[in-house]
């Protein structure tokens, strides 16, 4: 029980700051979970991808309410990309867990994590970045698929990934980027999610019900507050947060590859 609510209170916390930055929460909840030990890989991925799709459709209201300002076409293509990357991202984690087995995939992804992680921080805090001005709408699909594979593999909702890429193609400041963060987190989990009532793959989460409805509900409220920040945060104030967020993400992930190899 301690465990859950434990859980529950992490879910909160990083769906609020990843409305704030445009994460789905999952880079957060991912790693802090999967150092919390108390359940396979596969159960973490699950949580994780369902208070993340949680998070972004309360984020996603909210952002309707407040009338938020976004190009419609960018939306549309990655959002259509993410659908097909989140079914593709599924399936590499089933082959994944297959060929390597859990504990060594727990090691890999973490890795994957601390690389996006370092790129993104070094990437955000340059004062004159390269970034690309991509108004192609199959561009832009590409970089969908891409951003929901990763997504849906890693189970973190996009998170460093996401944002890091959309400035760099489409040359958008971090607030409007959040917003389009988040129609790619929602599009690739709920594509996760579909493939897995498709396939009948939702009975080895029974046991964990208690959990996910917790985590959903915790990943809603936390979606709205950290939705109404963003809108009254500076683009500055946003990028402290993102660079915070990603050290302590980094400090976890190294802590889950050492616990991982020993």
């Amino acid at each position: 029980m301690l465990t859950y609510i434990i859980s529950t209170i992490v879910i909160f916390c990083a769906c609020t700051i990843g409305a704030i930055v445009g994460f789905g929460g999952g880079v957060i909840i991912k790693p802090v979970l999967d150092s919390m030990n108390f359940c396979t890989i596969d159960i973490v991925n699950f949580v994780s991808s369902c208070a993340v799709l949680a998070m972004s459709i309360s984020s996603i209201v909210r952002h309707k309410i407040q009338k938020t300002k976004f190009d419609k076409k960018i939306a549309l293509s990655l959002s259509l990309g993410a659908v097909v990357g989140g079914y593709l991202g599924n399936r590499l984690f089933r082959l994944a867990i297959a060929g390597i087995g859990k504990d060594r995939l727990v090691v890999i992804q973490a890795a994957m994590i601390i690389a996006f992680v370092g790129f993104a921080e070094i990437y955000v805090n340059m004062k004159n970045p390269k970034t690309f001005h991509l108004t192609n709408p199959v561009a832009m699909a590409v970089s969908g698929v891409v951003l929901g594979m990763l997504n849906s593999f890693l189970g973190i909702g996009g998170g460093p990934i996401n944002m890091t890429v959309l400035l760099l193609l489409f040359s958008l400041a971090v607030k409007q980027g959040a917003v389009y963060s988040i129609c790619v987190v929602f599009f690739c989990q709920l594509s996760n999610l579909v493939t897995l009532f498709i396939h009948n793959r939702f009975e080895p989460y029974a046991d964990y019900l208690p959990l996910i409805i917790c985590g959903m509900i915790a990943a809603v409220v936390g979606g709205l507050v950290g939705s109404t920040f963003n809108k009254k945060f500076s683009d500055k104030a946003v990028r402290i947060v993102f660079s915070l967020v990603m050290l302590a993400v980094f400090g976890i992930n190294v802590y889950n590859i050492i616990v991982g190899v020993m």
